[in-house]
């Protein structure tokens, strides 16, 4: 077995409520109740509790992915269209007249975590994914 001794599983899956207890940013206004719940559905699949066999860590990466997606998607007040400009880095240039922005993409990214790059609930969510050693499994 993967559990490792005085490791716990989780008894009850995460909720939206506890959810936005851990993350506040993801408020209702913005982020429907279904949309959260669709990324909540989604995390139990992909994170098996015998990998992820700690349950307070694997709450935090579950809350992570949820976060990630959610940001990455783009809240329902810019039309959940995937452009959410906060997701995508620091803003390292722009022009106004020609309506241009660049992002620097490079602070703390990796190489090999694609779009989990693109905020920085994805980026903390890779490296977890990658001391545990379960990146493989997780995507």
């Amino acid at each position: 077995s993967l559990l490792s001794e005085g490791a716990t599983v989780a008894k009850e899956k995460l909720t939206i409520s506890k959810f936005r207890e851990h993350f506040p940013e993801f408020t209702e206004g913005l982020y429907p109740d279904t949309a959260v719940q669709i990324r909540l559905n989604l995390a139990y699949a992909f994170f098996n509790p015998e990998v992820w066999a700690d349950d307070i860590v694997r709450e935090h990466a579950i809350c992570l992915y949820v976060a990630h997606f959610l940001k990455m998607v783009g809240s329902s007040s810019s039309g959940g269209n995937g452009i959410d400009g906060n997701a995508l880095g620091v803003v390292n240039s722009k022009s106004v007249d020609g309506a241009s922005v660049s992002f620097d993409v490079s602070q703390g990214s990796n190489a090999d975590a694609g779009l989990y790059n693109t905020t920085a609930y994805g980026r903390e969510l890779w490296d977890l994914m990658y001391l545990f050693g379960a990146g493989g499994v997780q995507l």
